[in-house]
């Protein structure tokens, strides 16, 4: 397994299917100067092209051996296994920093393949998936990482203009990529915080924003799911440094059933680090679904509304309210660093208002009290008698979080 001693693109592809496709692209790098890993993930058939990194190279980093996995041509059991080998390789050049980038191209497996080397690469790192895949529902593929998508349109099977034009521009975008100068760090200077919002808490957010900025690097995460994703990997990363939670639906969305679900681990990474954290519980008076076709049978009789053509809001109940808070309350109790919550009284987004279709004090005060009555003393909570959006509640809790920050910046001065 011979490979480059400087930082490369990486392709990783089946080259018994992939060959003539992927020398394409690697002659199209080579005519602008940039040199190509291949690694073949094939399996059954043979390659046309010579790679980098041999398919019998990829199984053995698996775990298995290539000569008993084409003899078994199980290919359900194969095709995990090389995606073990790939990434064995990919964690070893990436420690190594041999990795300049990675360039995915191909159907449903070679799809697959790009999904495991994304989620193994670091933010910044340039990444491209040229697919038919890229398009509809990608997060299987690139999860919540920094991806660029070119949808192929025509299948990735054999050589023809149309492909070769996609192909083409495809690689003279990525050069682009490899060839963006650094941007400047701030992050050393300024404490970054991290903040989710919504749609339907948009306007706090802005207000949040506008009073952070002047003295703080913000980065907001759109609460969708792969978006509390994304912060909580930031944090552990060591990105993030102070957190504004002001938006928690994905949490509704994970207990309930919804679409917008970041996972059990969410806010768990703050809680981890010990970074300093406020939690106002946005949104979660709503579970997400698509269009209302969408939505699943056994919930056919709830409240909903409409918040796009493509976005159906179902309001939670009392029962499901008690049941966010406990998460919430459990996830909050194990934090190593400051926590505090804000309650605002008047409605947690811009459906639960006076006179809006999702207003329901009694199900909101079931997740205030059981919240309150869950939290351990060293968690401060707070009520505000203002709606999630109002000036009033935002101001309260960005002053508690810059005073977090504060503190926290003068407890590590030497």
């Amino acid at each position: 397994m011979a490979v480059a001693s400087r930082p490369t693109v990486i392709v990783a592809a089946t080259l018994d299917t992939k060959s003539a496709e992927v020398a394409f692209i690697r002659d199209a790098f080579a005519q602008r100067g940039i040199r190509v890993t291949v690694i073949d993930c094939g399996i059954l058939g043979e390659p046309t092209m010579e790679p980098t990194i041999s398919r019998a190279d990829v199984a053995r980093a698996g775990g298995g051996d290539i000569t008993a996995m084409r003899a078994a041509r199980d290919r359900a059991n194969a095709i995990p296994l090389m995606i073990r080998g790939l990434e064995a390789i990919l964690r070893d050049l990436r420690d190594k920093g041999l990795v300049a980038g990675y360039f995915g191209l191909g159907g449903g497996t070679n799809a697959a393949l790009a999904s495991a080397a994304f989620a193994l690469l670091p933010f910044g790192l340039p990444k491209m998936l040229v697919s038919t895949v890229a398009c509809g529902n990608t997060r299987p593929f690139i999860g919540m990482k920094d991806v660029m998508l070119m949808h192929s349109v025509v299948d990735i099977l054999g050589l023809n203009g149309f492909l070769e034009d996609v192909l083409t521009r495809s690689v003279t975008a990525f050069c682009a990529l490899l060839g963006a100068p650094p941007v400047a760090p701030t992050l050393t200077r300024r404490t970054c915080i991290g903040m989710t919002t919504f749609g339907s808490t948009t306007e706090g957010a802005m207000i949040a924003h506008e009073r952070m900025v002047r003295d703080h690097d913000v980065l907001s995460f759109h609460a969708r799911g792969v978006g509390g994703e994304a912060m909580e990997a930031f944090i552990r990363e060591g990105r993030i440094q102070a957190v504004l939670d002001l938006t928690t639906t994905e949490v509704a969305d994970e207990l309930v059933g919804g679409i917008c679900s970041a996972g059990p681990d969410r806010l768990s990474a703050a809680a981890e680090r010990g970074v300093p954290q406020v939690v106002l519980p946005g949104a979660i008076d709503m579970v997400n679904f698509g269009p209302p076709a969408t939505v699943p049978e056994k919930f056919k009789g709830r409240l909903f509304t409409s918040h796009t053509p493509h976005a159906t809001l179902m309001r939670t109940t009392r029962e499901e309210n008690v049941a966010i808070a406990e998460f919430i309350a459990d996830k909050l109790n194990a934090a190593r660093g400051p926590v505090a919550v804000v309650l605002p009284m008047r409605g947690f987004s811009a459906y639960d208002i006076a006179g809006g279709p999702f207003f329901d004090p009694r199900a909101d005060e079931a997740f205030c009290t059981t919240l309150e009555s869950k939290l351990v003393p060293s968690v401060s909570v707070e009520r505000i008698d203002a709606h999630i959006n109002d000036a009033a509640v935002i101001n309260r809790a960005t002053a508690l979080l810059t005073d977090m920050i504060s503190r926290s910046n003068h407890s590590e001065a030497p």
